[in-house]
C-alpha cells in the first residue's frame, strides 16, 4: 500500500470519528441545556473548536486531492440512538453521567489519534501539526470535562 493511500485512509478515519465528536457535543449541549446551561455552554464550546478541527483534517485531504468528509461513522450514530433509547427510560437527566459518556468519547478520539501516528510512516509537516493539534484540543476538552465532573 502506498503512503499516500495510507494517509488518506488515516485521515478519513480521523476526520469521521471526529465529525462523531461534533454530533455527541451537538447532543449532549441540547440534554443538559435545561439542568445546567452552563455545561451546556462548555460543550458548546468543545464542539466548535472540534468543527475547526474537521476543517484543518478536511483542508488535508483536500491537498493530497480527495474530497472532505462530513459524515461521522455508523457506530458513532448507534451509539447516540441507544443513549436516546436509554433517555426516554429515565426519570431525569444525570448531569454525571453525560460528563462521564463525554469523556468516554474523547478517551475513544484520542485513541484513534494514536493510532494515525502508529499506522502512518510518512506524513508532511503540516499534516503531523493538524494531528498534534487535534491530540491537544482533545486533551484540554477532557481536562475540563474531569474539572466539570468533579465540580458536579
Amino acid at each position: 500500500m502506498s503512503t499516500k493511500s495510507t494517509l488518506k485512509r488515516e485521515l478519513e478515519r480521523l476526520v469521521i470519528h471526529t465529525n462523531d465528536s461534533v454530533k455527541g457535543y451537538e447532543k449532549a449541549a441540547e440534554k443538559v441545556q435545561d439542568e445546567d446551561a452552563n455545561l451546556a455552554l462548555c460543550f458548546r464550546e468543545i464542539e466548535s473548536a472540534r468543527r475547526e478541527r474537521v476543517a484543518a483534517i478536511n483542508s488535508r485531504l483536500e491537498c493530497i486531492g480527495e474530497e472532505e468528509k462530513e459524515r461521522g461513522s455508523l457506530e458513532g450514530s448507534v451509539h447516540r440512538a441507544l443513549i436516546s433509547v436509554k433517555d426516554m427510560f429515565t426519570s431525569s437527566q444525570n448531569i454525571e453521567a453525560v460528563i462521564d459518556e463525554a469523556v468516554r468519547g474523547e478517551q475513544k478520539l484520542l485513541d484513534y489519534i494514536n493510532d494515525t501516528f502508529d499506522d502512518v510512516d510518512a506524513m508532511d509537516g503540516e499534516t503531523v501539526r493538524v494531528i498534534n493539534d487535534l491530540k491537544v484540543c482533545v486533551q484540554q476538552a477532557t481536562d475540563r470535562l474531569q474539572a466539570k465532573a468533579k465540580a458536579a
